[in-house]
């Protein structure tokens, strides 16, 4: 069964999917980003008060995320820009609720006719499963092959 796993950082959205996938923990998924040269790497992001300050951070892109799937032996397919959840053929990554600054967040999206449902990394999301569609704009899909014995 494919678990959520929490991001611990900030910006640690798409480690912690590449985890889910792979199910190892985010740590380790954070490792392997770091030996892969993946980041942390600086950001500038609004504080309150319209105050922009300077972090360290996981920022990551499809090319990235792929590229870990592939050392752990998950395939994937190319990313490719969608406007609806029905675009959304089958299992994958999805690049969900895009801001103004080019960022997004990355979530799991487990495909079924009957019932989607997508595991959400950020740890300020209480339901899991969700199905709240109406609150997530995709913009970016990634297919990815997920193991029958992990659904």
């Amino acid at each position: 069964m494919l678990q959520r796993r929490l991001q611990h950082d900030r910006t640690g959205c798409g480690l912690a999917c590449v985890a889910m996938l792979a199910g190892i923990g985010y740590a380790q998924a954070r490792t392997l980003a770091r030996a892969l040269a993946i980041g942390p790497r600086p950001y500038r992001y609004r504080a309150g008060g319209g105050l922009r300050t300077a972090r360290e951070g996981w920022l990551t892109d499809a090319r990235q995320l792929r590229r870990m799937l592939a050392v752990l032996r998950i395939r994937s397919g190319g990313e490719r820009a969608v406007r609806d959840w029905r675009e959304c053929d089958g299992d994958g990554l999805v690049a969900i609720n895009p801001r103004a600054d080019g960022t997004w967040h990355w979530v799991v999206y487990l495909h079924d006719p009957v019932s989607p449902r997508v595991l959400d990394p950020n740890p300020r999301v209480r339901r899991d499963p969700r199905r709240d569609f109406g609150r997530m704009r995709p913009a970016r899909f990634v297919p990815v092959e997920i193991a029958e014995a992990a659904l």
